[in-house]
């Protein structure tokens, strides 16, 4: 069994009906077909981006839409850099789409937060050279290995 189809029938088991879906039960099929997206991004969000990186302090924070191109690539970005994230998914109909214009008067993704600078920005290309910038291998600060007080520590995730 593949470990993906153990956690999607988890989900279900825990949270749905009890019955998976179709075209989330294919196993191997389920794994291949879900790698048709990124056949025109060979590599992207697979490999880390670099031998540095600046380590935050708390992790990110990024408002998504699972479809979306635009927040596709900055998902790539935050795993390229090895940066911790946290993910809010805003399907449609979710109480997180409304959350979001809530918070910035306006429903838009890729948004992201960075509790440890403090911008908060929309816009995929921009998200992303902010990244590069601010966290890559050319950054200011950027090492090799994670500092000491970062090793073995769950990262904080910024408080409301």
């Amino acid at each position: 069994a593949y470990e993906s189809d153990d956690i999607v029938n988890y989900l279900f088991k825990t949270y749905g009906d009890g019955q998976v879906p179709l075209p989330l039960r294919g196993g191997l099929f389920t794994n291949l077909s879900s790698g048709l997206s990124s056949r025109f991004r060979p590599g992207k969000g697979t490999r880390r981006a670099g031998v540095k990186t600046v380590f935050p302090e708390y992790a990110l924070e990024l408002w998504s839409y699972e479809p979306s191109p635009f927040c596709k690539v900055v998902r790539e970005k935050l795993c390229e850099l090895e940066l911790p994230y946290l993910l809010h998914n805003t399907p449609r109909g979710a109480a997180s789409r409304q959350a979001l214009k809530d918070r910035v008067g306006r429903f838009q993704v890729p948004y992201l937060e960075d509790a440890n600078t403090g911008v908060k920005m929309f816009e995929s290309v921009e998200i992303i050279k902010y990244l590069e910038d601010t966290y890559g291998p050319d950054a200011y600060g950027a090492l090799s290995t994670v500092p000491e007080p970062l090793q073995m520590k769950v990262v904080k995730i910024p408080s409301e």
